[in-house]
């Protein structure tokens, strides 16, 4: 997928603004991200604080989804994708409030927001990839969304937990506040939607053909058996590997993987359906993640992250090229957020139920159990009809 990339990000200019305001966006929500989880471990917030920052930092995504696709209809894609930009510089705001008067409501506000502008964003950029690129360069509108986490956690969470001890978090607000308001005026020198290719935004129709379902069933299923994993990471180390100075390596890793993960699509995998492949990398994933508990060494535990994350971004990747693929220009929007929407519901549930089970039958039991129960969802919802 990556030479599909770089070859459309080499002919289009716009498309590179476009990455470069997902870099700088990224950048920002990552030092948002540790200034957050920073001034709540400074505050020895309650275990129950800090779950609720985690909920928050992707449930209010959901309404944002909606709000996006309602605006689709009435505005220009780059409008909404600006509105999502300046919902984080909003967060900002109340970021600024909480770490000034040290209120843990105003960190949990901002989060909120923040998300909520992520979610806002997510069907406009699907719907602007679909119709600006031609139907051999999907995969450069299929690799945005994980080129944009990346660096969310290398450069944004990387940067902010280097130069947290050197600056603080006023000036890691500062810093976001710049790589909020640069995305934006990136995302002003983007063409005009509506200019370009003018495609009315429509919901999706009351039935679907089996492969539509299928499409939207893929993101979703990957959070069955993803999810509760990485909920359970951290009581699956070792204690003495539960530090702080542990966490960004095994993000770091994380990173790597989803980086890494589109590269070993082919392009004879796309547009395919690869039940069997998608099924086996999810089992594959399960495998890393259980060995983690089961071989209690740090070192091993980044190479195991790594490669569990390879391989659920190689079914990332063909699910979200399969939703682009499979659904018009028009219901682009409406089918991603629709999935998305399903994802992060997914996920909050699958998770909940982990960290339940794991607080009877401790985490390595808890977490075969979930990614037996995941794999087995995940089995039903890409099923052929």
């Amino acid at each position: 997928m990556f030479p599909i990339f770089w070859r459309a990000l080499c002919a289009h200019a716009w498309l590179r603004r476009l990455c470069a305001a997902l870099l700088l966006s990224s950048i920002g929500s990552g030092l948002c991200f540790i200034v957050v989880y920073t001034e709540l471990l400074a505050r020895q917030a309650a275990p129950a604080t800090l779950a609720l920052s985690f909920v928050l930092s992707s449930a209010p995504g959901l309404l944002g989804s909606l709000l996006g696709e309602r605006l689709l209809r009435r505005s220009d894609c780059r409008y909404v994708l600006m509105l999502g930009e300046l919902a984080g510089m909003a967060g900002l705001l109340m970021l600024w409030q909480g770490v000034a008067s040290s209120a843990t409501g105003w960190l949990q506000l901002g989060t909120a927001m923040a998300t909520l502008g992520s979610g806002m964003a997510l069907p406009a950029l699907a719907h602007y990839g679909k119709a600006r690129l031609a139907a051999h360069e999907l995969p450069a509108a299929a690799l945005l969304d994980t080129l944009a986490f990346a660096c969310h956690v290398v450069m944004g969470v990387g940067a902010g937990a280097l130069l947290h001890g050197l600056l603080g978090n006023a000036w890691l607000l500062l810093l976001a506040a710049s790589s909020f308001g640069g995305a934006v005026i990136l995302l002003a020198l983007i063409p005009a939607q509506a200019l370009a290719h003018h495609i009315a935004i429509q919901p999706l129709p009351a039935r679907l053909d089996n492969r539509q379902r299928r499409a939207l069933a893929i993101l979703p299923a990957l959070a069955a058996v993803g999810a509760p994993a990485m909920a359970l990471l951290p009581a699956l180390l070792p204690p003495h590997s539960q530090q702080a100075q542990q966490v960004l390596p095994l993000l770091f890793a994380r990173s790597l993987g989803q980086l890494c993960g589109p590269l070993l699509v082919s392009s004879q995998q796309l547009g395919r359906h690869n039940r069997g492949l998608m099924l086996g990398c999810l089992a594959g994933f399960s495998a890393c993640y259980l060995a983690i508990a089961w071989l209690p060494w740090p070192s091993l535990a980044l190479l195991l992250v790594f490669a569990a994350h390879v391989l659920s971004n190689v079914v990332f990747s063909l699910g979200w090229h399969g939703l682009l693929q499979t659904f018009d220009k028009q219901h682009t929007a409406a089918a991603s957020a629709r999935s998305y929407r399903k994802q992060v519901l997914v996920a909050a549930i699958s998770s909940l139920l982990a960290g339940g089970l794991a607080n009877h039958i401790g985490a390595a039991s808890a977490l075969l159990v979930c990614c037996a129960a995941g794999w087995l969802l995940a089995a039903w919802l890409t099923r052929q009809a």
